[in-house]
């Protein structure tokens, strides 16, 4: 949901696979092949799942956002780094990586992927740098459960720094990340075409230290899974606008989602039901919500699940693709030290081609 940060500095930058006539399925419903042998070749349709994530900060940023003056803002940027600390991003990417194995989604699509580093000044030595990666932190635990998961793209949206009052500069640079499954032999899935791109419609605001821009965007990339090639969007959109969000998806459909592939959205719109539902009508019109399609009398709310969640704003929206099922996780699976892995429940959905 956080899309806000505090001054500019914008940069873009075992599976066994039986003899052909056995190939029925691919680990837990990731991939399968749902026709018989016979006509597979004329008629198969070929079944994978994606996962749609934000893994949250653990700030809202509303010490700096709500400072009046350069020391409150100052006292507000130390506060929200000691938020995020206290959040244990360590901890709640290694609940993630738990709901990844649950689940095995053939992609995963990620929200919210921050770096955090603290630079203090320790002399002629240079500054100290200490750092939170929350990305390091997911892949890390992948790798610690066994799992092969590669990044296929990042999108860095605002990378910003700002003084805090406790005597070091913070920096946050915050991102989207697509992960995909890597032991899966390209025969069966390869990775083509990755994509960013920023938003055009942004919002901007005054703060006591100037003027800033809440930059949103989106990445892409082309999956090809069994000889079927669907385009999976990432995005997040703006949270505190409901008509640049609006904005925002409709340059979604004019921008990564014009083309002839089958095409999965899926991210963090800030739009849906239980809340405003600009975006989130926008993309509805020309793509079908998957959760809507396979559970109309499940309102599978998703945020915020660090209070009582009461809107539905993380969605997969697909085109020139059958839903097939959709789950929630991340709405009962508490840390050792009881956290939820994120203020947002996470969206698995498996989609067929047609």
């Amino acid at each position: 949901m956080k899309t806000y940060r505090w001054f500019n500095q914008n940069r873009l930058a075992h599976l066994r696979i039986a003899t052909a006539a056995c190939w029925l399925a691919l680990v837990s419903g990731v991939v399968l092949i749902t026709a018989t042998v016979a006509t597979a070749q004329a008629t198969h349709n070929t079944v994978f799942s994606v996962m749609t994530r934000n893994m949250d900060l653990g700030s809202d940023y509303g010490p700096a956002l709500a400072a009046h003056d350069a020391a409150s803002f100052a006292h507000g940027v130390a506060t929200i780094y000691n938020e995020i600390v206290a959040s244990n991003i360590a901890e709640r990417a290694a609940g993630i990586a738990r709901e990844i194995q649950e689940t095995m989604p053939t992609v995963v699509s990620l929200q919210e992927v921050s770096l955090v580093q603290r630079f203090v000044w320790t002399g002629t030595q240079g500054p100290f740098i200490d750092q939170i990666d929350q990305l390091a932190a997911l892949r890390t635990a992948l790798a610690q459960l066994g799992l092969s998961y590669s990044l296929a793209l990042e999108v860095h949206e605002l990378d910003i720094a700002a003084p805090s009052d406790a005597g070091y500069l913070l920096r946050i640079r915050d991102s989207e990340a697509i992960l995909v499954r890597s032991d899966l032999p390209a025969s069966i899935l390869t990775v083509s075409n990755p994509q960013i791109g920023h938003y055009t419609h942004l919002l901007s605001f005054q703060t006591p230290v100037g003027i800033v821009t809440a930059i949103t965007g989106w990445a892409s990339i082309d999956i090809t899974a069994m000889g079927s090639t669907v385009r999976v969007i990432d995005t997040h959109l703006e949270s505190r606008s409901a008509l640049i969000a609006a904005a925002q998806a409709n340059e979604l459909l004019m921008g990564p989602a014009v083309t002839n592939l089958p095409v999965v959205v899926a991210g963090d719109l800030n739009s849906g039901p239980g809340t405003t539902t600009n975006a989130y009508d926008v993309i509805a019109a020309a793509m079908t919500d998957t959760w809507s399609a396979t559970k109309p009398n499940d309102p599978g709310l998703t945020f915020p699940y660090e209070t009582s969640p009461d809107r539905r704003i993380d969605l997969i929206f697909t085109r020139g693709l059958r839903p097939v099922t959709d789950i929630l996780v991340g709405t009962d699976d508490l840390t050792p030290s009881g956290l939820y892995p994120s203020d947002h429940a996470g969206v698995v959905a498996r989609v067929a081609t047609q």
